[in-house]
């Protein structure tokens, strides 16, 4: 035997006010953990632009993309003022043991910085050195990178 029954007003109304629950609940439930991840490790679509726009910007510079062996972005959770937080490492094919990192300003400029791991001397350098042939004299200086 089918049964069917009719929809009331009453009955549309209740789920109307559910729905009208349930469209903030989800957004808590995914938009935290979503602002949470973005928070400690940055956002994958900033990551995939600054790879772009490193790339970009060495090319323009006259770069070959032959002479790139990678560009990787990373999150970096030191915030240096006026430099947005997620960076590239750009590793160059005539100097592989090398990483070099690019940082992007507010205003979208991508520079090289200054920072970079000195097996030499054990630390984190941020001075210009001649040692590393693709260092540029004008590079910023930035927290650590």
């Amino acid at each position: 035997m089918i049964v069917s029954r009719v929809v009331s007003g009453a009955d549309v109304r209740a789920f109307g006010a559910g729905c009208l629950l349930l469209v903030p609940l989800l957004g808590v439930a995914f938009g935290v953990p979503l602002v949470a991840y973005d928070a400690f490790y940055g956002n994958p679509v900033r990551s995939m632009w600054m790879e772009n726009a490193t790339e970009k910007h060495l090319l323009n510079l006259g770069y070959g993309s032959d002479e790139l062996l990678d560009v990787e972005a990373f999150y970096s959770m030191k915030k240096d003022a006026g430099i947005k937080r997620t960076r590239a490492y750009v590793i160059f094919r005539d100097e592989p043991e090398e990483k070099y990192v690019y940082v992007q300003r507010e205003g979208g400029q991508i520079q090289q910085g200054c920072s970079y791991f000195d097996e030499n001397t054990g630390a984190v350098e941020s001075d210009y050195t001649e040692k590393r042939k693709h260092m540029v004299k004008d590079c910023v200086r930035t927290l650590f990178s």
